[in-house]
């Protein structure tokens, strides 16, 4: 294949039969998948608190020099949450090609990313998730011996993000490419800080903070229809 996969699996079995089925699958989809450049299928298997064999969460990321899309997806059978994810992922590059095709413009990675803090070049993806799970089994530990000790706190998690400037439309196709519920942005319309938000179906909604309170619904892309 001339896609690159990088495999990573956690408490969970990473077989020959399983990286030729995700290849198989892919090859499937190879007109949609033409431009892009790597792949990472991610697999993380939590015990139950009954010890036995809980979920198996696959994650799915795909790069392209244009775009980074991702889906996941759970289920006890690992093969079943991949085929989840690799179905909603599918159904976000057929969107992302129909949109492509309607001569619309999305913005790239590097604008998206223009003022994020860079991810230093010796780290390797492998490092950076090791990192990121050794650090959340150490708060997960931490927790569950407040829990045993009787003593639960209040805490309050805060991230900031680079403010970055776009219109609502470009702002759910990039909630669409990550794969979040919501996407923060500053409405360049308005100038107001926003989120949008999916709702029930194919419809979205967006808040954002103002001085007077206001109602509106329109199509989405209705100026470029």
């Amino acid at each position: 294949m001339a896609l690159d996969i990088n495999y990573l699996a956690r408490d969970t079995d990473l077989t020959e039969d399983f990286r030729s089925y995700v290849e198989e699958k892919f090859d499937k989809i190879s007109s949609l998948t033409e431009q892009a450049q790597r792949l990472e299928v991610k697999l993380v298997s939590r015990e139950s608190h009954t010890g036995a064999s809980g979920l198996v969460t696959a994650e799915l990321t795909l790069h392209s020099p244009r775009n980074v899309v991702r889906s996941e997806a759970n289920d006890n059978d690992k093969q079943i949450a991949f085929d989840h994810a690799f179905a909603r992922l599918q159904e976000r590059l057929r969107r992302l090609r129909e949109r492509a095709k309607g001569g619309r413009r999305r913005p790239s990675v590097q604008e998206i990313t223009q003022n994020f803090s860079p991810v230093p070049s010796d780290v390797s993806l492998v490092e950076e998730v090791l990192e990121q799970q050794a650090a959340e089994a150490k708060e997960q530990a931490a927790q569950e011996r407040l829990e045993q000790n009787g003593d639960i706190p209040v805490t309050i998690r805060r991230k900031v993000f680079p403010t970055q400037k776009m219109n609502l439309d470009d702002a759910i196709d990039n909630m669409e490419l990550v794969g979040h519920d919501f996407y923060l942005f500053i409405d360049e319309e308005t100038g107001l800080p926003s989120v949008a938000y999916r709702r029930r179906g194919w419809s979205y909604g967006v808040i954002a903070m103002g001085d007077e309170e206001s109602e509106t619904t329109r199509d989405y892309r209705q100026a470029e229809a």
